[in-house]
């Protein structure tokens, strides 16, 4: 008995989606334009409120960020998150409570993290940038009367909008999950008002 040994040929497998293309918020001038300006948020002092809507419930929340130097402090619906450079706490002012931690299931209701307004969607961008089906579309807007530079980024299941004040921060977001809208901007932070 002769036995005849064979290979078979290997390369590369078909698939029916494609792999996240490498660089992509890189070369993608309407992407990188946002990411560049969502790189500048954690330096930037500023006041910014916003309406954010789950689009499980289609509900409404303000949100308050103040941000100055070290200090920040997130209001989110009754949840505030206050940072320093020496402590971090989340506090519930609903029932005046405090826990020494950044807490974020308090909000996980939302589909936000309490930095959505700079690293949070910078790195969700990074991501939808990376499963784009095609070049991102750039536009201009006015939000709350700053100027913004806008992305939209085609994925599977449709097209998501990112805009970035050109002062720093996220100006807007419409998503599959949620939607994000800055009401109201000011370069500058009350005292009083970062403390809790």
């Amino acid at each position: 008995m002769i036995l005849v040994l064979t290979a078979c040929q290997t390369g590369e497998r078909p698939s029916l989606r494609s792999e996240p293309t490498q660089g992509a918020a890189e070369t993608d001038l309407a992407i990188s334009a946002v990411l560049d300006r969502l790189s500048r948020a954690e330096v930037t002092t500023f006041t910014a409120v916003y309406s954010i809507t789950p689009s499980s419930t289609g509900l409404p929340t303000s949100a308050t960020v103040r941000q100055s130097g070290a200090q920040r402090r997130v209001t989110i619906g009754d949840i505030d998150y206050v940072i320093d450079s020496s402590a971090s706490r989340t506090c519930d002012n609903a029932t005046n409570t405090c826990v020494d931690i950044i807490d974020e299931a308090q909000i996980s209701n939302l589909n936000i993290t309490h930095r959505f307004w700079g690293s949070s969607f910078s790195d969700r961008l990074n991501l939808d940038a990376s499963r784009n089906l095609t070049n991102a579309v750039a536009h201009n807007e006015t939000i709350a009367g700053q100027s913004a530079v806008c992305a939209d980024v085609t994925v599977v299941g449709g097209t998501v909008v990112y805009c970035a004040l050109d002062a720093g921060i996220l100006a807007r977001y419409f998503g599959a999950d949620v939607s994000i809208e800055l009401t109201s901007y000011s370069p500058q932070v009350d005292p009083a008002e970062i403390t809790r």
